[in-house]
Parts: structure tokens; sequence; C-alpha cells
């Protein structure tokens, strides 16, 4: 029997245009999914995150900031409505994605600027949580749930939200010194900034194996690695497809739901935006596989 077509969460309220990679690459990768570029995938628009949800993960007061002090600078631009529902759209992305999975196995969102947003502020790029806001909608039906941050920087806004939960096994591996956080407890923390390109696959697979007791992963798949999306010099795309196979089959094995976001992936190193796009289909196409 085949499997259920892949369904990746997507809506037009996803895009800003004229502004960074983090609000407008994912518009190029639903084109690419919906030309069939990626194999059977299905498209679906997510529900908006809502408040209530949000101060799950963050401080009322930081929530309350960002919806109504409409003359401040967001992480991603000047305060917009189209903006704020950019945020919200690609934040509840990842919550409708963990509901899919419970469902069908495996789903995503092509959401980015989600891992440096800490409980009180945005940094990097991102305003609010998503990894959290999907790790504790896991949480619903699992006793653990794991998050496997390969973006080139460190996650220490998940960490910051989520580094007390015991419930949560995080795993870290990055290219990059933006952004840090320091393990505090070895059964569920595993964090690596790496010397160099040669052992890359090597910590994945560390990183995954620290991940073994969890019921449920959600996967936030940086292309910024790669040394031409503003990564690493000597991280080729061989082993990016490598990495995304590898995380797949590794879940697949466990028989666990699992699902990704888009993360990082830039313009910096000379790529077109098109060609960033082209790397995260990727992910997609390593899902749907």
């Amino acid at each position: 029997m085949p499997p259920t077509p892949l369904t990746v969460f997507y809506s037009a309220a996803y895009v800003v245009e004229g502004m960074t990679e983090t609000v407008t690459k994912s518009k190029l990768v639903a084109a690419m999914i919906e030309a069939g570029k990626a194999g059977e995938v299905r498209l679906a628009a997510p529900k908006l995150a809502t408040r209530q949800e949000l101060e799950l993960i963050h401080a009322p007061e930081y929530v309350r900031s960002t919806f109504e002090d409409t003359n401040s600078f967001l992480e991603v631009g000047p305060w917009s409505q189209p903006l704020l529902e950019s945020i919200l759209a690609t934040t509840g992305g990842m919550r409708d994605a963990v509901k899919e999975a419970w469902k069908n196995g495996r789903s995503g969102s092509l959401s980015s600027g989600l891992h440096h947003a800490r409980r009180n502020a945005g940094n990097g790029f991102c305003q609010f949580n998503g990894l959290a806001l999907a790790a504790l909608e896991a949480l619903k039906k699992v006793k653990k749930v794991g998050i496997l941050d390969l973006d080139a920087h460190a996650g220490g806004g998940t960490f910051d939200i989520l580094g007390d939960d015991k419930r949560v096994w995080l795993a870290d591996v990055t290219v990059n010194g933006f952004d840090s956080w320091e393990p505090t407890d070895p059964r569920r923390h595993f964090y690596v900034e790496m010397g160099g390109p040669e052992a890359y696959l090597d910590e994945v697979e560390r990183a995954l194996r620290h991940l073994e007791p969890v019921e449920f992963l959600i996967y936030n798949a940086g292309m910024d690695t790669y040394e031409k999306a503003g990564g690493m010099k000597g991280i080729t795309q061989e082993i990016i497809l490598k990495r995304e196979r590898r995380v797949v089959e590794w879940a697949r094995l466990r028989k666990i739901p699992y699902i990704f976001a888009l993360a990082g992936g830039y313009k910096w190193g000379g790529l077109t935006l098109e060609e960033v796009a082209e790397l995260h289909l990727e992910t997609v196409k390593a899902f749907a596989a």
C-alpha cells in the first residue's frame, strides 16, 4: 500500500515581499512543491498561532508588545500587519504539522525564524519560537519529545524556553558562533559547535543517538550549514543531502512521528534565492520519499 502523501503547511501569509530570506524563500519552495518537484506533497494552510498559545512559551508582556506596539521593530522588520500575520502563520504551521504527524506519521511547515526567540525577547530574525510551541503540542500525546536543531546557529531560544522541561530532549549541532547555550542535563541536552567540516556527519549521528529515548521528533532543518548558503567551507551539498536522508531514516526506523521546519538558508555565500529554495526542497523530498 503506498504511503500517504506528505502534507506540508504553507500559505501566502508566510511571505512578506521585499524582506529577508526568512519571510520570502518559502514562496519559492511552495511553487516547486506545486510543480511536483518534491514528489507526492500536499500544501495546506495552517491556523494562525493565538495569543493564548504564545503565552504558553513566551512572557505575556512580550506577546502583548508584539501584537500592540505598532511603532516597534520586529525581528524581521518594522511592525506591520502582514509581518505580524506572517509570524503567526509560520508559528501556527509548526503546531498544525504536529497534529498532521499524529495522523499520518510525518509532516512539516515551510517555517523559518523560530529557534533564537527566547521567553522574553526575539533574536536573530526569530520573533516567536514555533519549535517550542510544536514541542508542547507533541507532549499532549507523548512523554518525551526531541528537537534536532541542525541550523548553522545554536537554538539558544529553544533552550531558554524548554531547557527546564524534563520531557524535552535537545540536540544541537552548529557551525557558527552566533547564539549558544550550555547543557545542564547530559541525559537531555547535547550541544556541539563544530571546529571543522570533516566530522560533521559524525556529530549529526551522535546527536541522533542522543535522541534515542524520544517518541516524537521535531527537526529544524537549516541549510545555512552549507558552505554556499552562509555556512562552513567544506560542508558540501552532498553532505547536506546525506544529512537529510539520515534524519528521515532514523525517524522511520523508530516508527515515531516526525516533522520539519525550514530554518536558516541565505544568499550570503553567493546563491540566488531560487538556489536557496532548491536546497530547502531537499528536506521536503526526503520527507516525501
